[in-house]
Protein backbone atom coordinates (compact mmCIF):
# COMPACT_ATOMS: atom_id res chain seq x y z
CA UNK A 1 0.00 0.00 0.00
CA UNK A 2 1.52 3.10 -0.88
CA UNK A 3 0.99 6.30 0.82
CA UNK A 4 1.72 10.12 0.68
CA UNK A 5 3.65 11.52 3.48
CA UNK A 6 3.99 15.22 4.17
CA UNK A 7 7.38 16.22 4.50
CA UNK A 8 8.69 17.57 7.59
CA UNK A 9 12.16 18.84 6.67
CA UNK A 10 10.78 21.75 3.76
CA UNK A 11 8.38 23.06 6.70
CA UNK A 12 11.21 22.91 9.16
CA UNK A 13 13.36 24.83 6.91
CA UNK A 14 11.09 27.28 6.62
CA UNK A 15 10.30 27.85 10.52
CA UNK A 16 14.57 28.19 10.41
CA UNK A 17 14.11 30.92 7.85
CA UNK A 18 17.55 30.18 6.38
CA UNK A 19 19.45 29.86 9.72
CA UNK A 20 21.95 26.98 9.88
CA UNK A 21 20.39 24.20 11.89
CA UNK A 22 23.27 23.43 13.84
CA UNK A 23 23.73 27.76 14.87
CA UNK A 24 20.18 27.50 16.13
CA UNK A 25 20.50 24.36 18.49
CA UNK A 26 23.94 24.86 19.64
CA UNK A 27 23.03 27.41 22.26
CA UNK A 28 20.20 25.37 24.15
CA UNK A 29 19.85 21.30 22.16
CA UNK A 30 22.39 19.35 23.82
CA UNK A 31 23.00 19.62 27.55
CA UNK A 32 23.93 17.14 30.04
CA UNK A 33 21.56 15.43 32.38
CA UNK A 34 21.75 17.75 35.58
CA UNK A 35 20.91 20.54 33.52
CA UNK A 36 17.65 19.04 32.28
CA UNK A 37 14.46 20.45 33.57
CA UNK A 38 11.14 19.83 33.26
CA UNK A 39 7.85 21.96 34.66
CA UNK A 40 6.25 20.97 38.10
CA UNK A 41 2.58 19.81 37.82
CA UNK A 42 2.41 23.14 40.09
CA UNK A 43 2.91 25.47 37.24
CA UNK A 44 1.77 23.88 34.20
CA UNK A 45 -2.26 23.18 33.74
CA UNK A 46 -2.05 19.29 32.63
CA UNK A 47 -4.57 18.34 29.28
CA UNK A 48 -4.98 14.65 28.85
CA UNK A 49 -3.10 14.10 25.46
CA UNK A 50 -5.18 11.54 23.08
CA UNK A 51 -3.61 11.58 19.96
CA UNK A 52 0.15 10.95 19.90
CA UNK A 53 2.52 12.03 17.53
CA UNK A 54 5.35 9.71 16.74
CA UNK A 55 8.02 10.25 14.44
CA UNK A 56 9.43 7.45 11.72
CA UNK A 57 11.70 7.30 9.35
CA UNK A 58 10.09 5.99 6.01
CA UNK A 59 6.42 5.59 4.35
CA UNK A 60 6.21 1.22 4.43
CA UNK A 61 4.38 -0.21 7.42
CA UNK A 62 5.75 -3.95 6.71
CA UNK A 63 8.07 -4.71 9.50
CA UNK A 64 10.20 -7.32 7.40
CA UNK A 65 10.86 -3.99 5.19
CA UNK A 66 11.69 -0.86 7.52
CA UNK A 67 15.36 -0.16 7.88
CA UNK A 68 15.34 2.75 10.04
CA UNK A 69 15.69 2.60 13.73
CA UNK A 70 12.71 5.32 14.32
CA UNK A 71 10.12 3.26 11.90
CA UNK A 72 10.95 0.16 13.56
CA UNK A 73 9.75 1.57 17.18
CA UNK A 74 6.17 1.58 16.02
CA UNK A 75 6.13 -2.29 15.22
CA UNK A 76 4.94 -3.26 18.47
CA UNK A 77 1.94 -1.26 18.19
CA UNK A 78 0.55 -2.66 15.04
CA UNK A 79 1.90 -6.39 15.53
CA UNK A 80 1.92 -8.43 18.31
CA UNK A 81 4.27 -11.21 19.00
CA UNK A 82 4.60 -14.18 20.48
CA UNK A 83 6.26 -13.51 23.64
CA UNK A 84 7.04 -9.65 24.37
CA UNK A 85 9.87 -9.20 26.67
CA UNK A 86 9.23 -7.70 30.12
CA UNK A 87 11.52 -5.60 32.69
CA UNK A 88 12.90 -7.75 34.03
CA UNK A 89 14.70 -9.09 30.30
CA UNK A 90 12.73 -12.21 30.45
CA UNK A 91 9.37 -12.79 28.30
CA UNK A 92 6.09 -12.44 28.77
CA UNK A 93 3.54 -14.56 27.05
CA UNK A 94 1.41 -12.53 24.47
CA UNK A 95 0.27 -14.13 21.19
CA UNK A 96 1.50 -17.50 22.40
CA UNK A 97 -0.19 -19.56 25.31
CA UNK A 98 2.30 -21.90 26.04
CA UNK A 99 5.85 -22.72 25.27
CA UNK A 100 7.66 -26.07 25.38
CA UNK A 101 11.28 -26.26 24.98
CA UNK A 102 12.84 -29.53 25.32
CA UNK A 103 16.92 -29.72 24.26
CA UNK A 104 16.25 -28.89 20.46
CA UNK A 105 12.59 -28.12 20.05
CA UNK A 106 10.01 -25.38 20.97
CA UNK A 107 6.84 -26.37 20.57
CA UNK A 108 4.65 -22.78 21.06
CA UNK A 109 0.43 -23.17 21.78
CA UNK A 110 -0.96 -20.21 20.30
CA UNK A 111 -4.03 -18.61 22.13
CA UNK A 112 -7.33 -19.67 20.39
CA UNK A 113 -8.97 -16.03 20.32
CA UNK A 114 -6.54 -13.72 18.76
CA UNK A 115 -7.76 -12.00 15.63
CA UNK A 116 -6.14 -9.61 13.31
CA UNK A 117 -6.90 -6.15 13.20
CA UNK A 118 -9.38 -6.91 9.95
CA UNK A 119 -11.31 -9.53 12.31
CA UNK A 120 -10.03 -12.69 10.91
CA UNK A 121 -8.21 -15.06 13.15
CA UNK A 122 -4.84 -15.75 13.47
CA UNK A 123 -3.60 -18.84 13.08
CA UNK A 124 -0.19 -20.64 12.82
CA UNK A 125 0.16 -20.66 9.28
CA UNK A 126 0.67 -17.05 10.38
CA UNK A 127 3.42 -17.62 12.49
CA UNK A 128 5.04 -19.73 9.97
CA UNK A 129 4.38 -16.82 7.15
CA UNK A 130 6.10 -14.11 9.23
CA UNK A 131 9.14 -16.72 10.00
CA UNK A 132 9.36 -16.52 6.17
CA UNK A 133 9.14 -12.97 5.49
CA UNK A 134 11.95 -12.56 8.61
CA UNK A 135 14.07 -14.84 6.83
CA UNK A 136 13.29 -14.28 3.69
CA UNK A 137 15.41 -10.83 3.36
CA UNK A 138 17.82 -9.27 5.53
CA UNK A 139 16.20 -7.18 8.11
CA UNK A 140 16.03 -6.75 11.74
CA UNK A 141 14.48 -9.87 12.45
CA UNK A 142 16.82 -11.76 10.86
CA UNK A 143 19.37 -12.94 13.28
CA UNK A 144 16.54 -13.77 15.82
CA UNK A 145 16.47 -17.21 13.67
CA UNK A 146 20.10 -18.17 12.99
CA UNK A 147 20.06 -21.19 15.81
CA UNK A 148 16.77 -21.77 13.56
CA UNK A 149 16.67 -24.67 10.73
CA UNK A 150 12.71 -25.41 10.92
CA UNK A 151 9.51 -23.97 11.86
CA UNK A 152 6.46 -26.77 10.92
CA UNK A 153 2.96 -25.88 11.37
CA UNK A 154 1.35 -28.74 14.17
CA UNK A 155 -1.76 -27.69 13.84
CA UNK A 156 -3.97 -24.25 14.01
CA UNK A 157 -2.87 -23.38 17.04
CA UNK A 158 0.65 -25.32 17.37
CA UNK A 159 4.00 -24.59 16.03
CA UNK A 160 7.38 -26.77 16.15
CA UNK A 161 10.54 -24.69 15.62
CA UNK A 162 13.61 -26.50 15.36
CA UNK A 163 16.94 -25.29 16.35
CA UNK A 164 20.39 -26.23 15.30
CA UNK A 165 21.66 -26.76 18.99
CA UNK A 166 19.92 -25.86 22.17
CA UNK A 167 19.54 -22.83 23.61
CA UNK A 168 17.60 -22.10 27.13
CA UNK A 169 16.88 -18.86 25.89
CA UNK A 170 15.04 -19.17 23.27
CA UNK A 171 12.06 -18.35 23.71
CA UNK A 172 13.03 -14.50 24.46
CA UNK A 173 14.05 -14.71 20.64
CA UNK A 174 9.99 -15.03 19.66
CA UNK A 175 9.22 -11.25 19.96
CA UNK A 176 9.36 -11.34 16.04
CA UNK A 177 6.53 -9.24 14.24
CA UNK A 178 3.30 -11.40 13.34
CA UNK A 179 1.22 -10.54 10.02
CA UNK A 180 -1.90 -12.31 8.13
CA UNK A 181 -0.32 -14.45 5.68
CA UNK A 182 -0.16 -13.53 2.36
CA UNK A 183 -0.41 -9.44 3.45
CA UNK A 184 2.83 -8.50 2.99
CA UNK A 185 2.14 -5.90 0.29
CA UNK A 186 -0.56 -4.00 2.66
CA UNK A 187 0.36 -5.85 5.91
CA UNK A 188 -2.40 -6.57 8.67
CA UNK A 189 -1.10 -7.32 12.34
CA UNK A 190 -3.05 -8.13 15.48
CA UNK A 191 -1.51 -5.31 17.67
CA UNK A 192 -3.19 -2.20 19.79
CA UNK A 193 -3.26 -0.23 17.06
CA UNK A 194 -4.48 -0.45 13.46
CA UNK A 195 -4.00 1.99 10.36
CA UNK A 196 -6.63 4.08 10.12
CA UNK A 197 -6.04 6.45 7.37
CA UNK A 198 -3.52 7.83 5.60
CA UNK A 199 -0.45 8.12 8.80
CA UNK A 200 -2.95 7.83 11.18
CA UNK A 201 -3.19 5.02 13.53
CA UNK A 202 -6.19 4.02 15.64
CA UNK A 203 -7.38 1.63 18.59
CA UNK A 204 -7.94 -1.64 17.52
CA UNK A 205 -11.02 -3.09 18.09
CA UNK A 206 -10.27 -6.69 17.76
CA UNK A 207 -7.06 -6.50 20.31
CA UNK A 208 -7.05 -9.65 22.40
CA UNK A 209 -6.93 -7.45 25.79
CA UNK A 210 -8.80 -4.12 27.18
CA UNK A 211 -7.05 -0.77 25.67
CA UNK A 212 -7.88 1.18 28.69
CA UNK A 213 -5.78 4.15 27.83
CA UNK A 214 -6.25 7.65 26.87
CA UNK A 215 -4.51 7.29 23.62
CA UNK A 216 -7.05 7.04 20.93
CA UNK A 217 -4.92 7.88 17.80
CA UNK A 218 -1.21 8.18 17.14
CA UNK A 219 -0.02 9.94 14.10
CA UNK A 220 2.76 9.16 12.27
CA UNK A 221 5.38 11.91 11.37
CA UNK A 222 7.62 11.39 8.89
CA UNK A 223 11.42 12.90 9.75
CA UNK A 224 14.33 12.75 7.86
CA UNK A 225 17.23 12.39 10.76
CA UNK A 226 17.28 12.78 14.68
CA UNK A 227 18.09 15.93 14.74
CA UNK A 228 15.33 17.11 13.09
CA UNK A 229 12.94 14.69 15.46
CA UNK A 230 14.72 17.05 17.83
CA UNK A 231 13.56 20.73 17.20
CA UNK A 232 10.23 18.82 16.27
CA UNK A 233 10.21 18.17 20.10
CA UNK A 234 10.74 21.58 20.77
CA UNK A 235 8.58 22.73 18.19
CA UNK A 236 5.28 20.16 19.22
CA UNK A 237 5.82 18.57 15.68
CA UNK A 238 6.21 15.44 17.50
CA UNK A 239 5.60 14.31 20.97
CA UNK A 240 7.54 11.21 21.70
CA UNK A 241 10.81 10.37 20.50
CA UNK A 242 13.50 7.54 21.67
CA UNK A 243 16.59 7.64 20.97
CA UNK A 244 19.26 4.97 21.88
CA UNK A 245 22.56 6.26 20.96
CA UNK A 246 25.41 6.82 23.10
CA UNK A 247 25.32 10.76 23.76
CA UNK A 248 24.61 13.85 25.80
CA UNK A 249 21.16 14.48 27.03
CA UNK A 250 19.08 16.97 24.54
CA UNK A 251 17.18 20.06 25.87
CA UNK A 252 13.41 19.40 24.08
CA UNK A 253 11.69 21.63 26.27
CA UNK A 254 9.88 18.41 27.77
CA UNK A 255 10.27 15.42 29.57
CA UNK A 256 12.95 12.20 29.94
CA UNK A 257 12.22 8.55 30.17
CA UNK A 258 15.14 6.15 31.02
CA UNK A 259 15.10 2.95 29.00
CA UNK A 260 17.21 0.15 30.14
CA UNK A 261 18.62 -1.20 27.55
CA UNK A 262 21.27 -4.62 27.01
CA UNK A 263 24.39 -2.76 25.56
CA UNK A 264 26.62 -4.28 28.15
CA UNK A 265 29.61 -1.90 29.22
CA UNK A 266 33.08 -4.02 29.92
CA UNK A 267 36.80 -3.88 30.30
CA UNK A 268 38.56 -6.42 27.87
CA UNK A 269 41.51 -8.05 28.80
CA UNK A 270 44.22 -9.26 26.41
CA UNK A 271 45.59 -12.33 28.11
CA UNK A 272 48.43 -13.09 25.25
CA UNK A 273 49.79 -10.27 27.25
CA UNK A 274 52.47 -12.30 30.07
CA UNK A 275 51.47 -10.67 33.43
CA UNK A 276 47.81 -10.91 31.94
CA UNK A 277 47.93 -14.62 31.33
CA UNK A 278 47.86 -15.06 34.88
CA UNK A 279 44.07 -15.54 36.14
CA UNK A 280 44.87 -14.08 40.11
CA UNK A 281 46.40 -11.05 38.11
CA UNK A 282 42.89 -10.37 36.25
CA UNK A 283 41.07 -11.04 39.03
CA UNK A 284 43.00 -8.32 41.00
CA UNK A 285 41.80 -6.03 38.31
CA UNK A 286 38.77 -7.00 38.96
CA UNK A 287 38.85 -6.48 42.66
CA UNK A 288 40.60 -2.68 41.70
CA UNK A 289 37.24 -1.72 39.93
CA UNK A 290 33.96 0.09 41.23
CA UNK A 291 31.63 -0.06 38.35
CA UNK A 292 29.73 2.65 40.11
CA UNK A 293 32.18 5.39 40.20
CA UNK A 294 32.91 4.11 36.34
CA UNK A 295 29.80 5.11 35.64
CA UNK A 296 28.70 7.98 37.43
CA UNK A 297 31.62 9.93 36.18
CA UNK A 298 30.79 9.03 32.54
CA UNK A 299 26.75 8.56 32.17
CA UNK A 300 25.57 9.51 35.57
CA UNK A 301 22.21 8.71 35.76
CA UNK A 302 21.93 7.23 31.72
CA UNK A 303 23.70 3.61 33.10
CA UNK A 304 23.20 0.89 36.01
CA UNK A 305 26.46 -1.38 36.98
CA UNK A 306 26.66 -4.97 37.07
CA UNK A 307 28.91 -6.84 38.41
CA UNK A 308 27.97 -10.17 36.19
CA UNK A 309 28.16 -10.46 32.25
CA UNK A 310 24.52 -9.72 31.85
CA UNK A 311 21.96 -6.92 33.01
CA UNK A 312 21.67 -6.54 36.89
CA UNK A 313 17.71 -6.46 36.09
CA UNK A 314 17.64 -10.05 34.84
CA UNK A 315 15.26 -11.82 36.85
CA UNK A 316 17.71 -15.19 36.48
CA UNK A 317 20.40 -13.35 38.46
CA UNK A 318 17.67 -12.61 41.69
CA UNK A 319 18.07 -15.34 43.57
CA UNK A 320 22.19 -15.38 43.10
CA UNK A 321 24.25 -13.99 45.89
CA UNK A 322 25.39 -10.80 45.96
CA UNK A 323 28.86 -10.39 44.48
CA UNK A 324 31.11 -7.54 46.26
CA UNK A 325 32.57 -4.74 44.17
CA UNK A 326 35.81 -3.45 44.64
CA UNK A 327 37.54 -5.07 47.23
CA UNK A 328 40.95 -3.64 48.41
CA UNK A 329 41.62 -6.48 50.99
CA UNK A 330 41.62 -8.75 48.17
CA UNK A 331 43.58 -6.28 45.77
CA UNK A 332 46.59 -6.39 48.14
CA UNK A 333 46.27 -10.42 49.08
CA UNK A 334 46.19 -11.18 45.22
CA UNK A 335 49.21 -8.51 44.87
CA UNK A 336 51.19 -10.88 47.86
CA UNK A 337 50.03 -13.43 45.95
CA UNK A 338 51.95 -12.37 42.64
CA UNK A 339 55.00 -11.21 44.65
CA UNK A 340 54.13 -8.08 43.23
CA UNK A 341 54.38 -5.47 46.94
CA UNK A 342 57.47 -3.62 45.92
CA UNK A 343 57.16 -0.30 45.45
CA UNK A 344 58.97 2.43 44.10
CA UNK A 345 59.07 6.08 46.15
CA UNK A 346 55.93 7.43 44.29
CA UNK A 347 53.71 3.91 45.56
CA UNK A 348 54.47 2.21 42.50
CA UNK A 349 54.05 -1.52 42.14
CA UNK A 350 57.70 -2.40 40.52
CA UNK A 351 60.01 -5.42 39.51
CA UNK A 352 63.62 -4.55 40.12
CA UNK A 353 63.12 -0.90 38.79
CA UNK A 354 60.70 -1.11 36.45
CA UNK A 355 57.03 0.15 36.65
CA UNK A 356 54.46 -2.45 36.38
CA UNK A 357 52.33 -0.89 33.32
CA UNK A 358 48.97 -1.52 32.00
CA UNK A 359 47.58 0.63 29.42
CA UNK A 360 43.95 1.12 28.74
CA UNK A 361 42.64 1.26 24.83
CA UNK A 362 39.52 3.64 23.72
CA UNK A 363 37.41 5.41 21.48
CA UNK A 364 38.79 9.07 21.75
CA UNK A 365 35.94 10.00 19.76
CA UNK A 366 33.04 9.10 22.63
CA UNK A 367 33.46 11.52 25.77
CA UNK A 368 31.76 8.94 27.96
CA UNK A 369 33.89 5.94 27.54
CA UNK A 370 36.81 8.02 27.42
CA UNK A 371 36.05 9.35 30.83
CA UNK A 372 35.45 5.28 32.02
CA UNK A 373 39.38 4.86 30.64
CA UNK A 374 40.68 7.76 32.38
CA UNK A 375 38.56 6.80 35.54
CA UNK A 376 39.72 3.50 35.56
CA UNK A 377 43.26 4.69 35.44
CA UNK A 378 42.95 6.10 38.72
CA UNK A 379 41.73 3.51 40.15
CA UNK A 380 44.23 1.43 39.19
CA UNK A 381 46.88 4.11 39.75
CA UNK A 382 45.39 3.70 43.76
CA UNK A 383 46.42 0.11 43.61
CA UNK A 384 49.96 0.93 42.67
CA UNK A 385 49.51 0.15 38.81
CA UNK A 386 51.60 2.75 36.11
CA UNK A 387 47.97 3.03 33.62
CA UNK A 388 47.77 4.87 30.90
CA UNK A 389 45.30 5.89 28.31
CA UNK A 390 45.74 5.22 24.43
CA UNK A 391 42.91 7.45 23.09
CA UNK A 392 42.60 6.45 19.30
CA UNK A 393 39.89 7.53 16.42
CA UNK A 394 37.36 4.84 16.08
CA UNK A 395 38.95 3.15 13.09
CA UNK A 396 42.12 2.76 14.56
CA UNK A 397 39.96 1.43 18.33
CA UNK A 398 38.63 -1.01 16.32
CA UNK A 399 41.49 -2.21 13.74
CA UNK A 400 43.78 -2.47 17.54
CA UNK A 401 40.33 -4.61 19.35
CA UNK A 402 40.54 -6.64 16.48
CA UNK A 403 44.16 -7.92 16.21
CA UNK A 404 44.90 -7.49 19.89
CA UNK A 405 46.82 -5.18 20.45
CA UNK A 406 46.08 -3.89 23.92
CA UNK A 407 46.51 -4.53 27.37
CA UNK A 408 42.94 -3.40 28.69
CA UNK A 409 40.34 -1.61 26.07
CA UNK A 410 36.78 0.11 27.14
CA UNK A 411 33.89 -2.03 24.87
CA UNK A 412 30.29 -1.94 24.33
CA UNK A 413 28.35 -4.99 22.93
CA UNK A 414 24.62 -5.00 22.66
CA UNK A 415 22.97 -9.19 23.45
CA UNK A 416 20.50 -9.77 21.65
CA UNK A 417 17.02 -10.59 23.44
CA UNK A 418 17.86 -13.95 24.68
CA UNK A 419 21.29 -12.24 26.33
CA UNK A 420 23.90 -14.39 24.31
CA UNK A 421 27.43 -13.90 25.25
CA UNK A 422 28.65 -15.73 22.04
CA UNK A 423 29.64 -12.32 19.66
CA UNK A 424 31.40 -11.08 22.84
CA UNK A 425 33.13 -14.17 23.92
CA UNK A 426 34.15 -14.43 20.42
CA UNK A 427 36.41 -11.55 20.61
CA UNK A 428 37.54 -11.92 24.14
CA UNK A 429 38.21 -16.01 23.83
CA UNK A 430 40.40 -15.39 20.97
CA UNK A 431 43.01 -16.47 24.02
CA UNK A 432 43.67 -20.03 24.93
CA UNK A 433 44.35 -19.42 28.66
CA UNK A 434 43.03 -22.39 30.33
CA UNK A 435 40.91 -20.61 32.98
CA UNK A 436 39.22 -18.65 30.34
CA UNK A 437 38.61 -21.86 28.07
CA UNK A 438 37.07 -23.18 31.10
CA UNK A 439 34.71 -20.20 31.40
CA UNK A 440 33.65 -20.60 27.64
CA UNK A 441 32.80 -24.31 28.44
CA UNK A 442 30.71 -23.75 31.50
CA UNK A 443 28.68 -21.11 29.24
CA UNK A 444 27.54 -23.18 26.33
CA UNK A 445 27.30 -25.91 28.91
CA UNK A 446 24.55 -23.55 30.35
CA UNK A 447 23.07 -21.84 27.35
CA UNK A 448 22.24 -25.93 25.74
CA UNK A 449 21.10 -27.05 29.64
CA UNK A 450 23.19 -29.73 30.59
CA UNK A 451 24.90 -27.07 33.42
CA UNK A 452 23.75 -24.23 35.54
CA UNK A 453 23.73 -20.37 35.43
CA UNK A 454 25.64 -20.36 39.43
CA UNK A 455 28.23 -22.42 37.58
CA UNK A 456 29.02 -20.36 34.75
CA UNK A 457 28.92 -17.31 37.05
CA UNK A 458 31.45 -19.04 39.60
CA UNK A 459 33.25 -20.00 36.47
CA UNK A 460 33.46 -16.55 34.78
CA UNK A 461 34.36 -14.41 38.13
CA UNK A 462 37.09 -17.03 38.68
CA UNK A 463 38.69 -16.88 34.81
CA UNK A 464 37.89 -12.99 34.70
CA UNK A 465 37.98 -13.11 30.63
CA UNK A 466 36.38 -9.57 30.96
CA UNK A 467 35.68 -7.19 33.41
CA UNK A 468 31.64 -6.35 33.30
CA UNK A 469 30.97 -2.18 34.26
CA UNK A 470 27.37 -2.19 33.47
CA UNK A 471 24.16 -1.84 31.31
CA UNK A 472 23.59 2.24 29.65
CA UNK A 473 20.29 3.22 29.03
CA UNK A 474 17.96 4.56 25.90
CA UNK A 475 16.29 8.11 26.32
CA UNK A 476 12.38 8.58 25.40
CA UNK A 477 11.88 12.55 25.12
CA UNK A 478 7.92 12.90 25.59
CA UNK A 479 5.78 15.92 25.28
CA UNK A 480 5.46 17.34 29.49
CA UNK A 481 1.27 17.28 28.91
CA UNK A 482 1.93 13.21 29.02
CA UNK A 483 1.70 12.99 32.84
CA UNK A 484 0.91 9.26 32.46
CA UNK A 485 3.15 6.36 34.53
CA UNK A 486 5.47 5.47 31.29
CA UNK A 487 7.10 2.19 31.15
CA UNK A 488 9.33 1.00 28.04
CA UNK A 489 11.76 -1.75 27.00
CA UNK A 490 14.26 -2.07 24.61
CA UNK A 491 12.02 -4.27 22.62
CA UNK A 492 8.84 -2.18 22.88
CA UNK A 493 9.10 2.06 24.11
CA UNK A 494 5.15 1.95 24.08
CA UNK A 495 5.41 -1.14 26.64
CA UNK A 496 2.25 -0.13 28.41
CA UNK A 497 0.93 2.54 26.53
CA UNK A 498 -2.31 0.48 26.16
CA UNK A 499 -2.28 1.74 30.09
CA UNK A 500 -1.85 5.45 30.03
Amino acid sequence: MKKKWIGFAAAAMALLGGCSFENMMQDDLLMTVQNQETVSAAEYMYQDVTTLKVPVGEAVLNPYQMTTDTSLQVVPLLYDSLVKLNLSYGYDLCIASSIDLQGTACMVTLRSDILFSDGTPLTAADVQYSYWQAVGTQNQYTSLFSNVTGVNVISDTQILFSLGEADVLFANLLTFPIMKSGSSAEPVGSGRYRLSSESLLEINPYWYKENSGKIQKIRLVQQPDRETGFYSMKIGSVDYLFVDSDETIAETGGSIHYVPMPYLLYIGINDSRSRLSDQRFRQMLAAAVDQSSLLENSYFDRAKETLFPFPSDWEQLADLTAKQSQDFGRVQALLAELDLDNRDDEGYIIIGTRRVSVDILVNSENSAKLQIAQTLREMLHAVGLDATVSDVPFQVYQERVASRQYDLYIGEVKLRNNLDLTSLFTVQLQQTEQSNQQALEAYSQWRQGIGSLSAFLDSFSSAVPFIPIGTRNGTIYYNREIYYDLCATGQDVFYNIQEW
